[in-house]
């Protein structure tokens, strides 16, 4: 009855507002529809995280004594915060998320296919996506006993699962993941947020597809051999097609894989921002508590919904990957498989660099 109710409202608002009123009164509708259908659940969970949080080693005494956040918020070396702009929605000035697309059906195993650093800006107003390579080669921290010290950064995720059983911390996968970013490069991880292909095909099924537009074609391997599964120009797709998408390196390699990802998000992005979209959110918000893996607290969560209100997703949303020029394509000894591989070799000091101005909100 509350859905029916929720859906009126946004036919109501469609009829008579401008397309951003929509957009900010059907957000607040959201938070509203999920406090009074979810009743005493959310009297004694809205604070608490959905999933296990995330405990990683907190900032050198170098870092705490730069005039960094308060703990609560980023820990970014070097930041400065604008004391004069109050952050919107009773959120911290900014968060950083660390999303990852899970090769898998489930979350016992699996590879993160795909990896975002998500800053959520709650002083500016802005969100900025960054996208970093699953083959990037790093150390990995924390799984020494078990004979690891180096691999590509998806599998870093990997060895996190629950099914391997190798990582003591927090978090599972995308703990170890989040402690790979942060001994390599210093990223500070504030969140995360893992979706696996079920999950994937589910929430855009659930929006109704998403309307693409490709620069390029996209191929695909059927019994071995390359075949043409999409043509340059506009597509829309349903959940499986865009799981298909996500996946295809054929051709293009990683970085061409990256570029489609975000075709794919931006698709999602805009999507969730129509009327139809909005209509959908609180059978997403049921889907976000069964099936996709996050630390992230209902409080929260409405602060990122809040935030989507405000922002204007052309002007607002950018999605950025990291150069090119700051890794090499090499063959590399991997340890956990006892064989060479190619994977991606970075300037790790450049790296380091570029992330922390891009969590300092200076970069790009």
């Amino acid at each position: 009855m509350i859905k029916n109710l929720f859906v009126k409202l946004i036919n109501f608002l469609t009829n008579h507002f401008s397309d951003t009123q929509i957009k900010i009164f059907s957000l607040v509708l959201v938070v509203v529809t999920v406090l009074a259908g979810s009743g005493y659940w959310v009297l004694t969970t809205w604070y608490q995280p959905l999933g296990p949080s995330l405990s990683l080693p907190t900032p050198t005494t170098d870092v705490l004594s730069s005039g960094t956040p308060s703990p609560g918020l980023t820990p970014v070396p070097g930041e400065t915060l604008t004391p004069t702009i109050v952050p919107v929605c009773g959120a911290p000035p900014t968060l950083t998320i660390l999303v990852s697309g899970v090769a898998s059906q489930n979350y016992v195993y699996g590879l993160a296919d795909a990896i975002r650093l998500v800053r959520l800006d709650f002083q500016t107003q802005t969100v900025t996506v960054l996208a970093l390579p699953r083959d990037l080669w790093v150390e990995i921290p924390g799984i020494e006993d078990h004979g690891i010290t180096v691999g590509k950064l998806n599998q870093a995720y990997f060895f996190g699962t629950q099914g391997m059983g190798y990582y003591e911390g927090s978090g599972y996968g995308s703990g170890l993941l989040a402690l790979t970013l942060q001994e390599n490069y210093g990223v500070w991880v504030d969140h995360y947020l893992a979706v696996n292909l079920e999950s994937f095909v589910q929430i855009i099924d659930t929006i109704g597809g998403i309307d693409i537009y490709l620069a390029g074609d996209v191929y695909r391997k059927v019994n071995g051999q390359p075949e043409l599964f999409l043509k340059a120009g506009s597509h829309h797709l349903n959940g499986k097609k865009a799981e298909i998408l996500a996946r295809q390196r054929i051709e293009i390699g990683d970085f061409g894989r990256i570029n489609n990802q975000t075709v794919i998000l931006k698709g999602i992005a805009a999507k969730m921002l129509t009327p139809s979209g909005l209509k959908a959110i609180p059978d997403l918000f049921n889907q976000l508590k069964r099936n996709v893996l996050t630390d992230l607290s209902p409080d929260q969560i409405s602060q990122l919904i809040c935030l989507a209100g405000k922002i204007d997703y052309q002007e607002d949303v950018s999605f950025e990957t990291l150069p090119g020029a700051l890794m090499n394509q090499t063959m590399v000894f991997d340890p956990a498989r006892r064989t060479h591989t190619s994977a991606l070799v970075g300037d790790t000091a450049g790296i380091r660099n570029l992330l922390e101005d891009f969590q300092a909100g200076i970069w790009p």
